[in-house]
């Protein structure tokens, strides 16, 4: 068979690639290591398909090729490009999460139910009650939150550390009440898996995943942590690496991720092949001039490098624009956007950024009003309200009375710091008498038990009862989905319509039996809520954070909330001067990550399109909500300032207007 009987079509993986170009090695490397550094819009992607395009055409198994990458969202779109390859076999690979793929694994090898884990995931709401069970005897709120991540990266902070092994006592105390809340809880976090995974990986040199995959290509591998690098390392035993990245774009430190991982990856792998990318085809080439500006500011890089921009891309759209406060931003983007569409750019072109909910959701929400299509990528978008998270729970709860997350949740909602110390008692009983918590709080309530300090731990598990007594009486699914989302409700509007889609694809397969309905309708509804479905097209205007952007680019982007204490956010006076300057680096790179999302159009009629948006003034409430220290406040109303990466953008940045 020759190749292009196998590929299905007439063009070869090397055609249209100049022999010795960069892209060209990258898609031709046979080396059992590769590492690709690629700046924003160099063309890795493509790259990376022409890459995949040869292992299929040397008739590699789909099913032994791994694609990686960082977020959902980035998924999506890797998915869509090896589908949308016309390859024959390309329609057999799927982009995955090192999450999802940890999932899969340890589901597959029973691992979580030999050491006594159940795969119940905690939603990010569900966190807070068992973030403030666990203060006092492990500090506060923020120091609780950086103990769990630390948690989740196997307490590897540093690039040099082996995960795995807890050092310090006060971490190894934390560790062993959060496993042990989880444990009772009978819940996992998300990002518990990788660790779970490392250590299975680890200790069973024999598993068949450690020889399952021939070929491994991890994009954006300057954001994983050192326990996601090793979760990698144990995967390739048996197998070809490429890593794709770029050290100017890393942004997740708070998870543990060190632009060190790549920049010392050659070290590990001595002899690998070190291929680069600098010609940014995605961007304008006064978006280039600007970002390359923006990222000279940072001095911590071993090897500056600068974005070659590419003429045949065109100077762009870039404005910059000032409203007098947030309701006017709001508004004046919701419009340009309207404006936009009704001038022919599809919604699915527009991309907008917004470090904060308080900025991208009433955006979202007034081009809702606009019966313009949007769609918000902030975590758990459909759970944003407070009505929603409630009926959700009650979903939980109602179809699985011993959802013990979700009843923690609905008992703790509306007391004083969760009702923790009342709480506490009953989960202490439970663990001494081996009652569940549900079965205990009947008890007291039914007064055969007392515990001391339950009342309102009680008050509110009877109004709970009630609630759920009522909600049984419904005759099916579609009426439980009218009174838990009623129709026209605006706080559940989007987890209405996700449930009826799915009681939709549940009434057209009328495979399951009756009584499995209820459980396959709310798995099908948390996996939609925590993973959205990939589409094939993108037809939404896009709305999320710029972590969420790493992997997207699109005709038209907005950043929006482009001001200083939000981008770049807050310093933390309390870590020396050292750890604030590496602080301030990598905000300076989301930037660039923001700004570099914008993709030049073919048509010179409309051009790439950067527009940067902040306000003057907002609420004060709603700075302080957001992290923002305002400098003067007056009459409830926090002033504001330009974020000072705006005047790092250089000359070729336009001159800011007012809105």
């Amino acid at each position: 068979m020759c190749a292009q009987e196998f590929l299905g079509v007439e063009m070869p993986w090397f055609e249209g690639l100049e022999i010795g170009s960069p892209a060209y090695q990258i898609a031709a490397s046979t080396s059992l290591r590769v590492r690709v550094v690629a700046g924003p819009g160099t063309g890795k992607s493509f790259a990376m398909k022409r890459r995949v395009a040869r292992l299929l055409e040397e008739e590699i198994a789909p099913a032994s090729i791994l694609p990686v990458t960082f977020t959902r969202v980035a998924a999506e779109d890797l998915h869509r490009e090896l589908v949308n390859m016309d390859v024959a076999g390309s329609d057999g690979l799927t982009g995955v999460t090192l999450h999802s793929l940890a999932m899969r694994m340890l589901l597959r090898n029973h691992v979580l139910g030999a050491t006594g884990r159940v795969p119940r995931p905690l939603n990010e709401f569900e966190l807070e009650p068992l973030i403030c069970d666990l203060m006092g005897a492990h500090g506060g709120k923020t120091t609780v939150k950086k103990l769990k991540q630390a948690y989740e990266a196997a307490w590897a902070r540093l690039q040099y550390e082996q995960p795995g092994y807890v050092l310090d006592p006060a971490d190894a105390a934390f560790q062993q009440d959060l496993i042990n809340w989880l444990r009772f809880h009978r819940a996992m976090l998300i990002g518990e898996v990788i660790p779970q995974l490392y250590q299975y990986l680890r200790n069973n040199p024999a598993a068949q995943e450690r020889r399952e995959f021939q070929h491994i290509l991890v994009d954006e591998y300057q954001d994983l942590n050192r326990a996601e690098q090793s979760v990698i390392e144990l995967l390739s035993d048996h197998a070809h690496v490429c890593i794709v990245g770029d050290d100017d774009q890393s942004i997740y430190s708070f998870k543990h991720a060190h632009p060190d991982g790549i920049r010392e990856w050659l070290v590990a792998n001595a002899g690998a092949d070190d291929l680069g990318l600098d010609d940014c085809r995605r961007c304008p080439t006064r978006v280039v001039q600007m970002a390359n500006s923006l990222i000279s500011h940072n001095h911590i890089r071993p090897v500056p490098r600068a974005l070659v921009p590419l003429p045949a891309n065109g100077p762009g759209d870039v404005r910059i624009i000032q409203y007098q406060a947030l309701p006017n931003e709001v508004n004046g983007v919701a419009n340009i956007i309207a404006a936009m569409v009704a001038n022919g750019t599809p919604p699915g072109d527009i991309l907008v950024l917004a470090q904060r909910g308080i900025i991208g959701t009433p955006i979202y929400e007034a081009l809702v009003a606009r019966q313009i299509a949007v769609r918000s990528y902030y975590a758990e978008a459909e759970l944003d309200a407070l009505e929603a998270r409630r009926a959700f729970a009650k979903l939980k709860l109602l179809i699985d009375r011993d959802d013990r997350v979700a009843l923690r949740w609905l008992v703790g909602i509306d007391g004083n710091n969760w009702h923790a110390a009342g709480y506490r008692r009953v989960r202490d009983h439970c663990e001494a008498s081996g009652l569940t918590p549900w079965q205990a709080l009947e008890q007291i309530a039914a007064g055969n038990l007392s515990l001391p300090h339950t009342g309102g731990v009680i008050v509110a598990f009877n109004d709970l009862v009630a609630e759920l007594n009522a909600l049984e009486a419904l005759a099916d699914l579609v009426s439980l989905v009218d009174e838990l989302f009623p129709d026209g409700q605006i706080s559940t509007r989007d987890i209405r319509q996700l449930s009826l889609d799915i009681l939709a694809e549940l009434t057209i397969e009328d495979a399951l039996a009756d009584e499995d309905i209820n459980g396959e309708f709310l798995s099908r509804l948390q996996e939609a809520i925590n993973q959205p479905d990939i589409p094939s097209e993108i037809q939404d205007v896009r709305i999320m954070s710029l972590h969420k952007s790493k992997g997207l680019s699109a005709p038209v982007t907005i950043i929006a909330g482009c001001i200083q204490g939000l981008l770049p956010k807050q310093p933390d006076t309390k870590l020396p001067a050292t750890q604030q300057a590496l602080e301030m680096e990598e905000q300076r790179r989301l930037f660039y990550v923001g700004i570099t999302r914008v993709k030049a159009m073919p048509n010179p009629g409309k051009p790439g399109t950067l527009i940067l948006t902040y306000s003057q003034a907002m609420p004060v409430a709603s700075a302080l909500g957001a992290g923002i220290a305002p400098a003067q406040t007056q009459y409830g109303i926090a002033s504001l300032h330009a974020s000072q990466f705006i005047a790092e953008l250089g000359p070729a940045a336009p001159q800011p207007v007012a809105g």
